[in-house]
């Protein structure tokens, strides 16, 4: 009874999902042939290109960049921000070997860890089944779109 009901929670997300997928991917073609054929984003991309020749923003920019930089730099230099920081994560690094050795040979975290395995193996069997079945039901439900003409018969007739 419960593989049952499981297997009709399956059957109904995977058609919602497939069913979704195939309008969503009708409506991403439709908005690209709509750009294609009005030059929408061709368009805004030569008016940023020509705003920034006139203003020089790209240059200004990368000479702001460099400059921080370079303070970063000097800052690290006389601070030697980086070689204390380096110094802090090989120490946080040994406690967690140490702390991760006790771990290991913990008999309470192998049963837990043998205990998540199987539940995430039957997780993994649940989503690889419903991704087989959203696959095929997209395909399908993207056939039908392409048939009918339309996406208003699909909404309509739930096909």
């Amino acid at each position: 009874m419960e593989e049952c009901t499981v297997s009709k929670a399956q059957d109904v997300v995977t058609s919602m999902l497939a069913k979704t997928s195939a309008i969503g991917q009708d409506a991403v073609n439709k908005a690209k042939a709509f750009d294609e054929k009005h030059r929408l984003t061709a368009s805004a991309s030569e008016k940023v290109i020509s705003f920034d020749r006139r203003v020089g923003l790209t240059d200004k920019l990368t000479v702001g960049i460099s400059v921080v930089n370079e303070k970063v730099k000097y800052v690290d230099q006389r601070l030697h921000v980086s070689d204390k920081t380096m110094a802090a994560i090989f120490a946080a690094e040994r406690k967690l070997n140490d702390t991760g050795s006790a771990v290991k040979t913990s008999r309470y975290v192998s049963a837990g860890t043998a205990w998540l395995n199987g539940a995430f193996s039957k997780v993994a069997k649940a989503g690889q089944d419903a991704g087989t079945k959203t696959r095929e039901k997209f395909h399908l439900a993207v056939s039908n779109l392409t048939c009918k003409g339309t996406f208003f018969f699909f909404l309509v007739c739930g096909c």
